[in-house]
């Protein structure tokens, strides 16, 4: 695993990171136009990149760039890889296709994405340094930050560039459902449609979803044998005998694995180990558990929402804890009060390592593919019932396995138009909201729809 806050125990509290406002370097965009084919092929493993239905995503991004309308890319997060792809995309890969087009795109193009505030505070200086400068917006999951939200909102009325966010919130780990969307994305929307018609300005607020899909190749078999070994290695497994070079058993072996995982995490919660019961009861015990015990070491109440609004605050008040706010630094502090918050970071830490594997777990409830599935479906798996095992472990995402080489598709679904929309918004904001939230979910269905059917 990478050397991270996620990896090493904190043990002492830190200053919060600062970074720099949001603007975007044109002379860094160049740099990064120039490293983002490699860095896709030899970081991230991607071999090719494929975009459907490029005349739909070549015409959005043309019209926005010519401030014709104020767009924004609403694309999948299943794999935790995305921003970097669709970067590329936003910035290469229309331009390939506007050439294979005959279409002359009216300036450079880019994205601004929007983050959550964690991933500067756990990926590192470099990221702290670059994510400003390409024009990226941090967001707060769980505690309300208007400047943010204004911000965000400002670009989308006013940017050059398109706004790039994911509706999930967070990776998915699935790329063939839609486990939950956020309404943030279309709350945004819709605000910005109002500030564009209060100020008197004709421009249709859209938003274009992208969905995200690998696939694989016979090339990709010894990575995701290796896996599939390494899992059972880390969970104190053995290959079954006769164990060949091939498919053929890794859905037994996978089996095995998660059972043994699933068994090892019940005990670590003083659960009642019943093979017998289904594995989404079983997860879904392992969840509840892993997050009251975040809850208990941070001293929080249950509080109101679901899992995922509960693993927001848990999430929220640990790095809060580990990174104190401007004008708390722990250095100017005296002893005994610098010594306290330092307990306190310790046990943010590791009450951060359950919430990581309620946050991995609340996505696995299946048992795996079987032997004849396709490909990009068992790796899928395979990847996953990695993290589960490393997020016991005390992991997160930035110990995730990556099976290569794989091909991206990404596939373009028709753009939704929020401004045609506000007669639905002026008669309830709520079921508007609901509505459009919907809409984006189907839209994403029918991608789903399109790969599985290929």
């Amino acid at each position: 695993m990478k050397s991270t806050p996620y990896a090493r125990p904190v043990s002492r509290a830190l200053p919060d990171v600062g970074l720099a406002t949001p603007s975007v370097s044109r002379r860094l965009l160049a740099f990064l136009g120039v490293i983002a084919g490699p860095y896709l092929r030899l970081s991230l493993g991607f071999e090719r990149v494929e975009l459907r239905h490029v005349e739909t995503f070549v015409a959005e991004v043309t019209r926005a760039l010519r401030g014709e309308t104020r767009l924004i890319v609403a694309f999948r997060h299943p794999f935790g890889d995305e921003a970097m792809l669709v970067s590329w995309v936003m910035a290469r890969g229309v331009i390939r296709e506007a050439r294979r087009l005959g279409v002359r795109l009216p300036a450079r193009p880019h994205a601004v994405f929007v983050h959550g505030y964690e991933v500067p505070r756990w990926s590192g200086p470099f990221v702290r340094w670059l994510l400003p400068r390409v024009g990226a917006m941090p967001v707060h999951h769980s505690k309300l930050d208007s400047d943010s939200l204004a911000r965000i909102r400002n670009a989308i009325v006013d940017g050059p560039y398109p706004l790039a966010i994911a509706p999930e919130g967070q990776v998915s780990y699935t790329s063939e459902d839609v486990p939950r969307l956020e309404q943030g994305t279309m709350r945004l929307g819709f605000q910005a449609v109002e500030k564009l018609l209060t100020a008197g300005r004709s421009e249709h607020v859209r938003v274009l979803p992208l969905s995200i899909h690998n696939r694989y190749g016979p090339r990709a078999l010894p990575g995701l044998r290796r896996l599939v070994s390494q899992i059972e290695s880390f969970a104190g497994l053995t290959a079954p005998a006769g164990t060949g070079g091939g498919l053929p058993g890794l859905s037994e072996r996978m089996s095995a694995c998660l059972e043994r995982v699933t068994e090892l995490a019940e005990r670590q919660y003083n659960l009642a180990v019943d093979a017998g019961r289904a594995i989404h009861e079983r997860i879904h015990d392992i969840v509840e558990a892993a997050l009251d015990a975040s809850e208990r070491l941070l001293g929080l109440p249950r509080g109101a929402g679901d899992d995922l609004d509960r693993l927001y605050r848990i999430r929220q008040t640990g790095w809060d804890r580990i990174f104190l706010a401007p004008g708390n630094n722990p250095e100017d502090k005296p002893p005994l009060e610098r010594a306290i918050a330092d307990r306190l970071a310790g046990e943010a830490w590791y009450a951060l390592r359950h919430m990581e594997l309620a946050d991995f777990a609340w996505y696995l409830r299946s048992t795996p593919p079987p032997d004849g599935a396709p490909l990009h479906a068992i790796v899928e798996y395979a990847q996953n019932l990695w993290d589960f095992a490393n997020r016991l472990a005390g992991g997160a995402i930035s110990g995730r396995v990556n099976v290569r080489p794989k091909r991206a598709i990404v596939v373009v679904a028709p753009a939704l138009d929020l401004t045609s929309r506000l007669p639905e918004l002026h008669s309830g904001r709520k079921a508007a909201y609901a509505a459009a939230m919907n809409d984006l979910e189907s839209s994403y269905r029918q991608c789903i729809k399109e790969m599985v059917h290929e």
